[in-house]
């Protein structure tokens, strides 16, 4: 069984970070050994102000170390939510030494043009330093727009993501996969830049939006990719899923608070 390094913050209700990648990762077959950078009660949509306790760096620092002192190894580390350019520096530093570990890098800190509203330009320079130690950098639009410091649109059309994809592998990144690469209204687009290659993913717009879609696509990511699969595989199988978790929702009409349904439907990434 593979085993994954999974550094990401811990959301307590309303289906989001590790709560939505452990379950997916655990029914593709992966070993999961949580760290989690940030403590939350709920997400930050829908729910009002959650209870939020930042986990310190020395913490995540000690675990790895402790994994080392007891010959725990990894098949893959994905780092999402970090909160902070100190917990990006000090995971930035962990990496460094752990050569030979394949990384997933969801640099998470904004959307829609905008950063999120506890980040700014200095803790995406610090995200653009950890980029470098990623073999796979999983940006959405405006992430990519961040670090690769090219204007942002969501009309941008296939020569300017294929310039963002591009310029973020000069930083250092192997594979580089824009999601909600400049959707239209009628589709949502994927850019993969691998090896060198540029292609675009497109399939239709599920009608809806939800919170933790993101996590859902990075835990099947990172499940079929650490399990052998090509990049355009992984991003099918995961964009795949998340549209199949929409469409249901959709059809349930539940809060969209609550999150996406996705545990009734693991059984298809089996």
């Amino acid at each position: 069984m593979k085993r994954l390094l999974l550094i990401h913050d811990l959301c307590s209700a309303g289906k989001a970070g590790m709560m939505n990648m452990i379950p997916i990762l655990n029914g593709m077959g992966v070993e999961v050994c949580p760290v989690p950078t940030m403590l939350l009660s709920t997400h930050t949509g829908g729910y009002g102000k959650p209870a939020v306790l930042a986990v310190p760096g020395t913490y995540v620092e000690d675990c790895l170390r402790h994994y080392e002192r007891e010959g725990i190894r990894f098949d893959a580390v994905f780092i999402g939510y970090l909160g902070s350019a100190a917990m990006a520096e000090k995971v930035f530093e962990l990496l460094e030494k752990m050569q030979g570990v394949p990384v997933i890098f969801d640099p998470i800190m904004g959307d829609h043009g905008k950063y999120y509203s506890n980040f700014d330009d200095s803790y995406c320079g610090a995200l653009r330093r950890l980029a470098s130690c990623a073999d796979v950098l999983l940006p959405n639009m405006t992430e990519a727009s961040f670090l690769s410091g090219k204007p942002y649109s969501d009309e941008a059309d296939d020569n300017e993501v294929f310039d963002m994809a591009k310029y973020l592998t000069t930083l250092g990144a192997g594979t580089v996969i824009i999601t909600s690469a400049a959707s239209g209204k009628e589709k949502i687009r994927t850019a993969i830049w691998e090896k060198g290659i540029f292609e675009i993913q497109e399939r239709e717009k599920v009608p809806y939006m939800s919170h933790g879609t993101g996590d859902l696509f990075d835990g099947v990511f990172a499940g079929a990719y650490i399990n052998g699969a090509k990049c355009g595989e992984c991003v099918k199988k995961a964009s795949d899923f998340v549209a199949d978790c929409l469409q249901m929702k959709a059809e349930e009409g539940t809060p969209e608070r609550d999150g996406l349904p996705f545990e009734t439907l693991l059984r298809r990434l089996v």
